[in-house]
């Protein structure tokens, strides 16, 4: 019979013995035919592969503005160009902050760079990069709308404006706004189509270019928004919705989504009980890109070591990680890759704490650093009133004979583990071929696997190959009434 809900997203409740499922460096897909085989089906991330190496590491910052590829990494500002070739345009400050690049279109022929809580400037004419003095100190972080810069200094809760189409000009004394609609001072800032949102850490505020004079923006009649967050660099926009780690006065610690005035929570109580367990949350940052009509929004919390992933499209959640076999920890660390952007018709990456600029494509089987990619699916526990039920047999369902012509994944192996106690304590390994390649009669399948009143089923796989499961089937019967 089928295994209901074995493919899906993670959720661990916070007991283990309700719901302990996880879903690592695999994405779940609707299929949308109704003559299909299978509700969903889970499909593995695409890799990734070193277009150049760097000789700075950390990247920072990464956009594709004005036809022309730039990035911050660590405190180097380089372009680079169709063929990966490199470029050094200046050095920037450096603080534990994100830096942010932002153009002010054909008309302005400039962008503006904040780093390091510093403005800097490049005019695209002539790759003259220059520091900003009227900003110093006054850059948090930096956007664009309208032929206007924007800059935002955390510390006071100011934003500030550039003359307009004129980057180089900061009337600081005058062209500014601080915060009076709500005590707590603005701490981020996102523009989302014609409007900027400006977030405290338990409220937030949407402006727009009223056209008046002298300072041509003001707050939007849409009044002050409850919601605030908790970590300035998490917001991100993705497609129409502006996410990011949301906060307010009686909590915080769960990821909000908005495509008008009234943000929406999109975690669900599995995601917001882990995010309040990491103990620092602050120094979250995201990433988004789409890909095969799905659009991912990715947090990641360097301090705990985590990176989730939410599917726009799907409204579900699972983890990324970077797994190094040469690590003792056991576990997965931060998704490596950092800072997209699709630039040359590619999906290009920096390394998050490494060197080097990468592209990211479904056909390359690598993570960065050519590191294996571990996919693992936990499945949700199988109990019927307690009674002990007798396992015959697991079957995976899945793509097979897809193994490489030679090296590893020649015979790829899908490794199997089973815990009795709902997720807590696990078996050994148990090793199966996934099929050499052109073996399309395999089967994936593990027999005599005992009994058990509360059994998790969990697969692994890290060999290169595409993993692709559509579900899995068991032989059991349960102990006489």
């Amino acid at each position: 019979m089928i295994l209901k809900g074995f493919v899906g997203p993670s959720y661990v409740s916070q007991s283990p013995l309700a719901d302990q499922e996880e879903t690592y460096n695999l994405i779940e897909e609707r299929i949308e035919s109704p003559g299909g085989t299978s509700r969903s089906a889970l499909y593995q991330i695409p890799g990734f592969e070193q277009l150049v190496a760097t000789n700075s590491s950390n990247g920072r910052a990464h956009e594709f503005l004005a036809g022309r590829e730039f990035a911050v990494i660590g405190p180097a500002f380089f372009e680079i160009d169709e063929d990966a070739a490199v470029t050094f345009l200046g050095t920037v400050a450096v603080d534990t902050n994100p830096a942010t690049i932002s153009w002010n279109g054909d008309g302005g022929g400039q962008l503006f760079i904040t780093s390091g809580g510093n403005g800097y400037l490049l005019t695209l004419a002539t790759n003259t990069l220059t520091q900003i003095t009227a900003l110093n100190g006054l850059a948090t972080m930096g956007a664009a709308i309208d032929g206007y810069f924007l800059a935002l200094d955390a510390n006071t809760g100011t934003f500030y404006i550039s003359d307009l189409l004129d980057g180089a000009t900061w009337q600081t004394g005058t062209q500014f706004q601080q915060r009076i609609a709500a005590p707590d001072p603005w701490v981020s800032m996102s523009v989302l189509g014609a409007f900027i949102w400006l977030m405290g850490s338990q409220t937030s505020e949407v402006w727009f270019n009223s056209g008046a004079s002298p300072f041509p923006f003001e707050k939007h009649p849409s009044g002050l928004v409850q919601w605030g967050i908790a970590a300035p660099f998490s917001a991100k926009v993705c497609d129409t919705s502006l996410c990011w780690l949301g906060a307010s006065a009686n909590g915080q610690g769960f990821f909000l989504r908005t495509s008008e005035f009234q943000p929406e929570v999109i975690s669900t109580y599995a995601v917001s009980r882990a995010v309040n367990g990491y103990g620092t949350i602050s120094d979250c940052y995201a990433d988004t890109y789409n890909e095969d009509g799905h659009t991912y929004y990715i947090p990641t919390f360097p301090t705990a070591g985590k990176t989730w992933c939410f599917d726009l499209q799907m409204s579900s959640w699972t983890k990324r990680g970077s797994w190094d076999p040469s690590q003792t920890l056991g576990d997965y660390g931060i998704w490596r890759a950092r800072c997209h952007t699709v630039a040359f018709g590619q999906h290009r990456w920096l390394h998050g704490s490494g060197v080097g600029v990468y592209r990211m494509d479904r056909s390359l089987m690598e993570d960065v650093d050519g590191l294996p990619i571990r996919r693992e699916r936990r499945a949700p526990c199988l109990m019927n009133e307690n009674k002990r039920v007798f396992y015959s047999s697991f079957e995976l369902d899945m793509e097979i004979g897809l193994g490489t012509s030679t090296g590893q994944g020649s015979d790829p192996q899908v490794m199997m583990q089973f815990s009795n106690d709902g997720g807590k304590t696990w078996s050994s390994e148990r090793w199966r071929s996934a099929g050499k390649i052109g073996r399309y009669d395999t089967r994936v399948m593990w027999d005599r696997l005992g009994q058990a009143r509360r059994r998790v089923f969990r697969v692994v796989m890290t060999d290169p190959v595409p993993m692709r499961i559509t579900n899995a089937y068991i032989r059991a019967k349960q102990e006489a009434a």
